[in-house]
């Protein structure tokens, strides 16, 4: 078997998996796929990595839930892949990680007459998350032929869909401004709001990252933090602040979102006004993250108006620090 180069730093993600499946499934599977590589779903294992202890085991068999694990590992996630009319065998339980099988199975498809001319993948793995919160949320069972029935429907949906739809290439202007692109009035009830900030320590090179997204009239939607080692300088943290935000608002299925920052170089980078080289892959990981959404703008406001995310991002790095032994 053939071994794909997978990138070594995060900032690069999303773009290899646009390019390992092109145009093959809908933004919203990317994003979910890009959310399991980079730990953002709220598994087991990686609630364990947050301090949160509980619901660190699999319902079904009660083995660590990691993703490898869950999507399949899983007794109940291999009943699903061997109904699964796939071209190929392919041993996915025998895989290391979640990207070895995104390169594994880069070049499989379905049999016919399914009718699903792109990767299955993102499907099949979307529809077992769905069983598996069901199950643990609403202690509802779903058997692994209901679970393949529905992804398969869900991908011969999107290939009907996409094969339907007549691509009419037009060339990119230059220095397309995101916010002046897409049209977002203050009254659209579907509009929220999405504020980032980081802090950085110099000594530590570690950054607490905060984002905070809210509705229309100011009710909160959600607020969280998080802390990334080796960042090499405060631009780079309130960058993956900003990316961080885009995954969460993107998990939660917001449409219309205007996303703050304080930091002008970072939401010029974005806006296409100037390029970064420190935080070139992240920009572009941001803009690709911006497909999943109906509209979307990116603009700059006062350190002033943007306390709140502040106090939360430094509130997360203190933290981290005094619990981290080895700082100091």
């Amino acid at each position: 078997m053939q071994t794909a180069t997978r990138p070594t730093s995060p900032t690069g993600t999303f773009d290899w998996v646009k390019d390992v499946w092109s145009t093959a499934c809908s933004p919203k599977m990317k994003l979910f796929v890009w959310s399991i590589i980079q730990k953002a779903l709220p598994l087991g294992e990686n609630l364990q990595q947050r301090g949160l202890l509980s619901g660190a085991r699999c319902k079904r068999c009660n083995e660590v839930e990691t993703a490898i694990h869950t999507f399949f590992r899983c007794p109940f996630a291999q009943e699903v892949w061997k109904r699964v009319p796939l071209n190929c065998v392919v041993h996915l339980a025998t895989l290391e990680s979640f990207t070895d099988v995104v390169v594994a199975l880069k070049r499989t498809f379905c049999l016919p007459p399914t009718g699903i001319t792109g990767t299955i993948l993102p499907w099949i793995c979307w529809v077992i998350w769905i069983a598996r919160n069901q199950l643990v949320f609403e202690n509802k069972p779903t058997s692994p032929a209901e679970v393949v029935t529905k992804g398969l429907r869900l991908a011969r949906e999107w290939s009907s869909a996409q094969s339907s739809i007549e691509v009419i290439k037009k060339p990119k202007p230059r220095g397309t401004h995101p916010r002046r692109r897409l049209q977002l009035t203050v009254e659209d009830p579907l509009l929220m709001t999405c504020r980032s900030d980081a802090a950085w320590d110099v000594k530590t090179k570690r950054a607490g990252l905060a984002w905070i997204l809210t509705h229309l009239k100011g009710s909160c939607i959600t607020q969280e933090t998080a802390t990334q080692d080796k960042i090499n300088s405060p631009l780079i943290a309130e960058a993956l602040a900003l990316r961080s935000a885009l995954l969460s608002a993107g998990n939660l299925g917001l449409p219309k979102l205007r996303c703050f920052s304080d930091n002008e170089t970072l939401i010029r980078a974005i806006n296409g006004d100037m390029q970064v080289k420190e935080i070139f892959g992240i920009v572009m990981d941001i803009k690709q993250l911006s497909s999943a959404f109906i509209a979307i703008s990116f603009s700059h406001f006062s350190r002033s108006l943007n306390v709140e995310t502040d106090g939360l991002a430094k509130q997360s790095l203190s933290s981290s620090l005094y619990l981290d032994p080895f700082v100091g």
